[in-house]
């Protein structure tokens, strides 16, 4: 493989490699930025965010479904 076939393989994705790296320490601070623009703007329309008890689940986590040799899926 020759280096240019090598550096299209690390920059492939659709878009520039810088620009959507979330697992460098910019791109997660992107991320988080991101993240809290979003929250703020859906409270700021009358969003309500709700804390629930680590471990819930909505299916109640006791149902088995036979359809997988007996076993959760």
């Amino acid at each position: 493989m020759s280096d240019s076939d090598e550096s299209t393989l690390e920059t492939s994705g659709g878009g520039s490699a810088d620009v959507d790296n979330t697992h460098s320490i910019a791109g997660r601070a992107r991320v988080r930025a991101q993240l809290q623009a979003d929250i703020e703007a859906f409270l700021s329309q009358g969003g309500i965010i709700r804390e629930v008890a680590n471990g819930f689940r909505r299916d109640g986590g006791s149902n088995v479904d036979s359809g997988f040799n007996g076993r959760a899926l």
